[in-house]
């Protein structure tokens, strides 16, 4: 394989984690997911999943420079995270790849995947929302996710 590592990021229920770990099996890749983390992070901390502004800036620094790290000094690894394609950008040796998906089909992906209601789906675009903002505030970036 001409890549060490691979990224693979895109926005909520667009299919990142179905990607990273099929590419994690295929190439026998340790698979790591700094969504995992976080949703784990926000449950011992209770806060609620859509309100990803409530973690707090340092600990999102830190998960984003370990996954970085991880990346940088890794032999090889799968990584999906809604920003690790930016934060590797300057890395010859990992593979960056971009998932997109329109926000309707999104949408359905979430409620086939949560067994819920329309209402409860649409969190997706709050959590955009939000994911959005809070990449903005620590990184004074925006436009990532446009291929």
């Amino acid at each position: 394989m001409k890549y060490a590592s691979i990224t693979i990021s895109g926005p909520v229920a667009s299919g990142t984690t179905t990607a990273a770990k099929a590419l994690a099996e295929k190439f026998s890749l340790p698979y790591k997911s700094t969504g995992a983390f976080f949703r784990q992070y926000m449950l011992e901390n209770n806060i609620p999943l859509p309100n990803k502004e409530a973690v707090p800036d340092d600990v999102e620094r830190q998960v984003d420079a370990e996954f970085t790290n991880l990346l940088k000094d890794s032999p090889g690894v799968v990584v999906d995270s809604l920003y690790a394609g930016y934060f590797t950008r300057d890395m010859p040796h990992v593979l960056k790849v971009l998932l997109t998906c329109d926000k309707e089909e999104r949408i359905k992906r979430a409620i086939k995947r949560s067994r819920t209601h329309i209402e409860t789906a649409k969190d997706v675009i709050t959590r955009d929302q939000a994911h959005d903002a809070k990449f903005r505030k620590l990184y004074a970036n925006e436009g990532f996710l446009d291929p």
